[in-house]
């Protein structure tokens, strides 16, 4: 396979950076500190399409496919990963619509989604002692119980739901934001991604129309794996982004930080740290775009989305520990970017589930 980017996904990563230098750059200390959401970034993303990237172009979207999406949130993540993972949340739901909606679905909800006019959620996991149930009733179905940590909750006009149906059936529902019944609970204060809002969702009878169920009924289980798959890459973009970021931060102050005479890039164990979380990023950047090229030519990319989910898993978080450990006490400190991008890196390796294991996708390939 053929990892070199086209010109057109050149053009997009390089425009992906320079918002973020231009955007992003100048408000992620901020971010990080208050965690308010930061709307006015959302909407520029929206106006350089990227809210619609991999959208077809026939309900508004910029149709460039997930490998460029890749790209993008890499670099928005470099800059900050809090706005990086409210698009990843977004994206995922557009996503959802677009493969499995029905064409009156996708009317009403693709050209809002890639426009920003309305933001895009993904009610997946939940905790707790009180499912989501969704019941057939004759004018719809009517769900009650809860859905945990939910990002984008708050802000999302539409979440993608996932509710049992059945003892051991899962279907997946399109819910408005403002439906009668539906709360946003308190949000999260989360240690890392601050600025992307997280809460709990509580549902007490929420009557949606037929027309809400999203895909076949009871089919979600195969929908959930496929979501699950573009989680693993929408959420291993943003961590090869934080940890180049902080490869770039720490080697620009090796070149500056002078010991006994002489820079500490000049140590070998400086170079050894170096070099071994830039390989971290690369293998993962590779393994990123090889499952999304599959992802773009119609391919099943589960086994390779969870392959780079395990990789990245493994390696996220010893990335910013060797970036640290080039900075001594100085990188250690809250005026130094990388202590905000360990927080946020663990946001983007940390399963929101125990059971969200990439080895069972993989293992279960060679097995089969």
């Amino acid at each position: 396979m053929d990892f070199l980017l086209t010109e057109e996904q050149q053009l997009i990563g390089q425009a992906a950076r320079e918002f973020a230098r231009e955007a992003l750059d100048p408000l992620a200390a901020a971010l990080d500190h208050d965690g308010a959401y930061p709307a006015a970034a959302v909407e520029a993303l929206a106006g350089q399409d990227f809210l619609g990237l991999f959208l077809p172009g026939a309900y508004g979207g910029a149709e460039a496919g997930f490998v460029s999406l890749v790209e993008v949130l890499e670099a928005l993540a470099g800059s900050s990963a809090a706005v990086a993972a409210i698009l990843a949340g977004h994206a995922l739901a557009a996503y959802a619509v677009d493969r499995w909606g029905t064409e009156p679905q996708k009317r009403t909800w693709l050209p809002r989604l890639a426009k920003g006019e309305v933001l895009g959620a993904a009610a997946l996991g939940e905790h707790g002692p009180n499912p989501l149930m969704a019941v057939q009733h004759p004018e719809g179905w009517v769900l009650n119980g809860t859905k945990g940590y939910v990002r984008n909750a708050g802000p999302a006009g539409l979440i993608v739901v996932a509710a049992a149906t059945g003892e051991k059936t899962t279907s997946l529902f399109l819910v408005e934001a403002g439906a009668a019944g539906l709360e946003v609970g308190t949000p999260a204060e989360p240690m890392g991604l601050r600025g992307c809002p997280v809460a709990d969702l509580a549902f007490s009878d929420v009557v949606l129309a037929e027309t809400a169920l999203l895909g076949a009924p009871d089919g979600g289980a195969a929908l959930l794996a496929d979501l699950a798959a573009l989680a693993a890459l929408v959420h291993g973009a943003q961590t090869v982004g934080i940890g180049s970021a902080a490869v770039a931060h720490a080697a620009a102050y090796a070149k500056t930080r002078v010991q006994f005479g002489r820079p500490i890039a000049a140590l070998e164990a400086i170079q050894t740290l170096l070099a071994e979380a830039a390989t971290d990023c690369h293998l993962g950047r590779l393994a990123l775009r090889s499952a999304a090229r599959l992802l773009d030519e119609g391919q099943p990319f589960q086994v390779e989305a969870a392959m780079a989910q395990q990789f990245l898993g493994r390696m996220g978080s010893r990335i910013l520990q060797d970036t640290v450990q080039v900075e001594g006490g100085f990188g250690y400190s809250e005026f130094m970017p990388l202590p905000r991008l360990f927080r946020d890196i663990a946001g983007t390796t940390l399963r929101d589930a125990p059971a969200d294991l990439p080895e069972a996708v993989i293992a279960a390939s060679l097995l089969a």
